[in-house]
């Protein structure tokens, strides 16, 4: 699969230093990369729970989502720590919800008791990974935030509503996590190519990558004007310039 869809990293090392702007595009590239074979993800899956007409079991999500699972989080050098599937109530019986995410190369499951307990669902309907993309039909970004449900680190949580059918409810969301460290290692020099205090944040001003030494992942960033603002991804900026809040 090609760069752009692979949620993998570079084959070789970072391009020779060029302009900021080159630098921006490389950013751009894996943020925007990650998006799409989400996207991808999203639309393969709704199309093989469409196929079941009806009969999704556990045992039937669990392969369906675990391969894709296997190929993500085992990519040499690539950015996913974890990613998996959680069925929105209904899909498997009323009040029923269903989680298939896994963790690690190692294929760790998460939070897998929950699918034993009718009310897994509320475990959920509350994170804004879970909550945004079905409310709103659309693909979120959550984070950065410290995720204490898998990995215990500073991640970025790219999820994506799974549609059965055009205009019919959402099915589930498929997610894939990010952990910020993995994302800095490669970002962070083109990042630097930027600027010496080029910062890349979310939607929220949060710093996610940060070149400047006192501002790190997490805090409140602003751009110090006048400064360069480049479109990362869907929802990403990088500011040339900023100062933390």
């Amino acid at each position: 699969m090609s760069e752009p869809t692979s949620i993998a990293g570079p084959a070789a090392g970072p391009a020779e230093p060029g302009s900021a702007e080159e630098a921006a595009a490389e950013l751009h590239g894996t943020i925007a990369g990650i998006e799409h074979r989400l996207a991808a993800w999203a639309a393969e899956t709704g199309t093989a729970l469409a196929a079941m007409s009806g009969k999704v079991t556990g045992t039937a999500v669990d392969k369906l989502i675990r391969p894709v699972v296997e190929e993500l989080v085992q990519l040499p050098e690539g950015y996913a720590a974890g990613a998996g599937f959680i069925a929105n109530a209904g899909l498997l019986g009323p009040e029923r919800s269903y989680i298939a995410w896994w963790q690690g190369p190692d294929l760790e499951p998460v939070d897998a008791l929950a699918n034993f307990s009718p009310n897994s669902i509320s475990r959920y309907v509350k994170a804004e990974w879970f909550r945004i993309p079905v409310e709103t039909g659309r693909a979120h970004v959550t984070g950065p935030y410290v995720d204490f449900l898998c990995t215990d680190e500073y991640v970025l949580t790219f999820t994506h509503p799974v549609f059965t059918r055009p205009g019919g409810p959402v099915a589930g969301i498929v997610g894939v996590d990010v952990t910020v460290q993995r994302l800095e290692r490669w970002a962070m020099p083109a990042l630097r190519r930027v600027g010496a205090r080029a910062v890349l944040a979310n939607a929220d001003g949060r710093a996610v990558v940060s070149a400047a030494s006192d501002i790190d992942a997490g805090d409140f960033a602003t751009p110090d004007e006048p400064c360069r603002h480049y479109p990362v991804g869907r929802t990403f900026t990088v500011w040339s310039d900023a100062v933390g809040l």
